[in-house]
């Protein structure tokens, strides 16, 4: 017979669909397994055992029958010649192939009788059923398999800061604030979570790169935009950011002299660009390179700049 291939949570579940499909006992048949199952990331599902199999070779009982006959017929005939069983020839003769288990040889009788014989021939007919549902349960996860959800994501993301809080020792909640298909973003509740933050919020800005880094590798592509806030933190350098750059904005307005800021990093970059944008006669522009970029803020002439 030839080789079936099926699949399965586990590699059990992908030889009882074998079995399934060829109507016999695990006894009768010869596996392959060409894939173990394989978890993703963080414990999301990616791949599923897979098993090929097929019915065992055996030698034919009528032929055993016949060699058992011909032995006791050249012991028992007087002329030498063997004398066909019965019970053999009838059995051929109606096409059935079975020989009854009260006259045939014991390595002819079938382990467990006829109701063995039956469930093989109705067992095919419950394999029908199987294949049409598994195909329709393989059908659905090949739809979640493209990916993870963002929600799974999320969960992903929100999984791995809670482990971070837990290697550090700290006490504290992950919530996940928002989720869309661009960006996530989460949020980290506690007390004494300053070494979370860092100094000029270096340490928690790390700890969202990771994050993205996470959330990236399990969806195996762009994981849009991460972002993750610490005991309300970027809140509070948001506008610690607009007031500073505001006082800094009137005093270039009133010298003309350009002023360049310490170096910060991209989130902080983008405060102080989109602050400044908004106070008329102020232009930013960001020199050197990471982790040592800066913004310079400097005067134009709004008219001039239109002409």
């Amino acid at each position: 017979m030839e080789w079936v291939e099926m699949t399965g949570r586990t590699v059990e579940e992908a030889k009882e669909a074998a079995l399934d499909v060829l109507g016999v006992d695990f006894s009768e048949a010869v596996f392959e397994i060409l894939e173990e199952p394989r978890t993703g990331f963080l414990g999301l599902s990616k791949k599923q055992a897979r098993v090929r199999a097929r019915v065992k070779p055996t030698t034919p009982r009528a032929k055993e029958l016949r060699r058992d006959t011909r032995r006791r017929g050249s012991k028992g005939s007087s002329d030498g010649s063997p004398k066909p069983d019965k019970d053999l020839v009838e059995a051929k003769e109606s096409g059935s192939g079975e020989v009854s288990a009260k006259h045939a040889s014991p390595s002819a009788r079938p382990a467990r009788g006829g109701a063995r014989e039956r469930s093989r021939s109705e067992r095919p007919k419950k394999a029908v059923k199987a294949i049409a549902e598994k195909g329709t349960e393989e059908q659905t996860v090949s739809t979640t398999e493209e990916g993870p959800s963002r929600i799974e994501l999320a969960g992903a993301a929100q999984h791995f800061l809670a482990g971070l809080l837990g290697e550090m020792g700290l006490a504290g909640t992950v919530h996940v604030d928002h989720v869309d298909d661009e960006s996530m973003e989460l949020s980290i509740l506690g007390d004494d979570l300053g070494v979370l933050i860092g100094s000029k919020g270096h340490v928690v800005s790390a700890v969202q790169e990771l994050t993205r880094a996470i959330v990236q590798r399990a969806a195996g592509e762009g994981s849009g935009r991460v972002t993750v806030d610490v005991a309300g933190y970027r809140a509070k350098r948001v506008r610690a950011l607009e007031r500073f750059v505001t006082a800094v904005a009137a005093e270039v307005l009133e010298t003309g002299v350009e002023k360049a800021l310490e170096p910060m990093v991209s989130a902080d970059r983008k405060i102080v660009h989109d602050t400044a944008a908004n106070i008329e006669g102020i232009g930013t522009r960001s020199e050197g390179y990471d982790p040592r970029r800066y913004v310079v803020l400097y005067r134009y002439d709004a008219e001039s700049e239109q002409d």
